[in-house]
């Protein structure tokens, strides 16, 4: 249950943590994006500023010239000759001309003008009440003697005694403001435009669209020039309702605002194609990721599924282990008492006898009667230890006594075969230690080491080091291929690795041992060259930490 919090929690985690990434890369991105659109923008709207100052700055040099020569010469002067000869720059306007103090156009030019009535007209009137000393920008206006859209720029005229003379009027092309708009790369859907402060639009132009006269008072423009002459601002325009990111500028001294505006759509295009490569990673990323959990907890579970299995079968193997070595010991222990019998009788047969032949069959079944009681005893003895029936009881013993007692018992069969078994303790040297599983460990080893060896000797040697005591048995015999060091210490497979197996035996004397040593915090180890001999050592601890486990 804990792993697959772990796993759970973990690809929580790395979800959180890649969606939290993305977003704020995402938000970071968007606003990098929108400061360079913002500074472009105004960038434009500065450019746009200026081209309308110097464009305005030009009318009203030619305004201030007519307004001079007027008030010199009256009606005399001749515009069209003052326009033909280049005194008058005439490139920025459609014509040049006199409103004379009742309200008539009636100098210009334009040689084929007609006399109007203008005295209705705003940029007029505006100059009749005051002067004003400055030049008037108008509306948008569809002029009576061009019929085309203009706007009016004017100048006040002044007779002698300072009233109202005329007007000075030139009247440009408002789209030549926004002729600005070739000139940059606002993209297609972008708009420049020339705003008064009146709410009208002068000139406006997007794409291939163009506008004049548009009341835009309630232009979120306007709610900006409230708070600053320059700045930016997003909006939707209330023309084409297309939303746009805007930079503008109220230009000095003059009720006019220059804007220039970036259709969202089209500056953001490659932001907005970032943002999808963006979420679709994410996205890609919490597959990968959600796909590595649910597989984790399906291998867990499945892993689970087999763990229970194998523990089940493990629990079933311990189980008929557990019979298997209850049932060799009752089988064992049930042998044991008819086999004494026939050992007994055996024996005593073989010594009564008087027959020899009958002498030498009594012979023969003690023999393998106590082999077979031998074999009982192992058996019985690993069915013990497996079921943990072997009882220690542990007690301070001299070292030398036990090795002796050992020595002793097989020492008529080493010299029946003509092989010198020797011993060595160190003086005075005590063990604490189960003194009869020591002993069994000692008659196995000497037992396979006089077994094993044809001629040479055997010797038991003692050592002490490092708290632990050293028991190593020598021989000179048959020896054992390095490659089957370990596997000799396996049940019935002793015999299967000796040059001959003449001997006999069943196998299990090397394994009892190798148990009999672990159970008593030892170890078992073997060091042995074919034809040359084997050294079978068992280490024991000096001091055990319980009196009986």
């Amino acid at each position: 249950m804990w792993s697959l919090f772990m796993i759970v929690a973990l690809a929580g985690a790395l979800l959180v943590a890649l969606w939290v990434a993305t977003i704020h890369d995402i938000q970071r991105d968007a606003r990098v994006e929108k400061l360079a659109i913002e500074r472009q923008t105004m960038s434009l709207a500065r450019v746009f500023e200026e081209h309308t100052v110097r464009t305005l700055g030009a009318v009203d040099q030619a305004l201030r010239f007519v307004k001079f020569q007027y008030e010199r010469a009256g009606d005399s002067f001749d515009i069209a000759s003052a326009v033909e000869q280049g005194t008058i720059e005439s490139s920025l306007f459609h014509q040049v001309g006199v409103i004379d103090s009742n309200g008539i156009y009636h100098l210009s030019n334009l040689p084929d003008f007609k006399r109007v009535d203008l005295s209705d007209r705003e940029h007029f009137r505006v100059h009749v009440q005051s002067d004003s000393r400055t030049y008037f920008v108008s509306k948008p206006v569809l002029g009576r003697a061009t019929g085309a859209w203009s706007v009016q720029l004017t100048r006040r005229i002044n007779r002698n005694d300072g009233s109202l003379g005329g007007v000075a009027v030139i009247s440009i092309d408002p789209f030549y403001f926004t002729a600005f708009y070739n000139e940059v790369d606002v993209g297609k859907k972008g708009v420049v435009a020339l705003v008064g402060l009146d709410g009208i639009i002068r000139a406006r132009r997007s794409g291939d669209e163009m506008a004049v006269g548009q009341d835009v008072n309630r232009s979120s423009l306007f709610t900006r020039l409230q708070d600053a002459p320059v700045g930016h601002y997003t909006a939707q325009s209330v023309i084409d309702g297309r939303t746009r990111v805007h930079s503008y500028r109220k230009l000095p001294d003059v009720p006019l605002v220059v804007v220039v505006g970036l259709d969202e759509e089209e500056a953001f295009a490659e932001l907005l194609e970032r943002r999808r490569s963006k979420l679709v990673f994410a996205v890609g990323m919490s597959l990968v990721i959600a796909l590595f959990c649910a597989l984790s907890i399906l291998l867990i579970q499945r892993q689970r599924r087999i763990s229970a299995r194998l523990k089940e079968t493990q629990v079933r193997a311990e189980s008929a282990n557990r019979l298997k070595s209850e049932f060799l010991a009752s089988v064992s222990h049930e042998l044991r008492t008819p086999m004494n019998g026939i050992i007994g009788y055996a024996e005593l047969i073989r010594d009564l006898a008087t027959d020899k032949e009958l002498k030498g069959y009594a012979k023969v079944i003690f023999e393998s009667s106590e082999h077979l009681l031998s074999l009982l005893n192992s058996i019985l003895d690993l069915a013990r230890i497996e079921a943990g029936r072997i009882r220690l009881r542990y007690q301070l013993e001299d070292v030398s006594g036990v090795v002796g007692e050992v020595c002793s018992a097989h020492g008529a069969v080493a010299q029946k075969k003509g092989v010198a078994l020797k011993w060595s303790v160190p003086p005075g040297l005590s063990l604490e230690c189960d003194r009869v599983h020591v002993t069994q460990i000692l008659h196995n080893l000497v037992q396979n080491a006089i077994k094993f060896t044809h001629s040479g000797e055997v010797s038991v040697n003692v050592s002490v080091g490092d708290d632990v005591c050293r028991f190593d048995v020598i021989d000179t015999g048959v020896g054992i291929a390095p490659d089957l060091h370990a596997a000799i210490f396996e049940r019935f497979r002793q015999g299967e690795f000796f040059e001959t197996r003449s001997a006999g035996g069943a196998g299990l004397g090397l394994a009892i041992c190798r148990e009999l040593a672990e159970l008593m915090g030892g170890t078992v180890r073997v060091e042995s060259t074919p034809q040359v001999g084997s050294t079978f050592s068992f280490s024991l601890p000096l001091k055990h930490r319980g009196t009986e486990s």
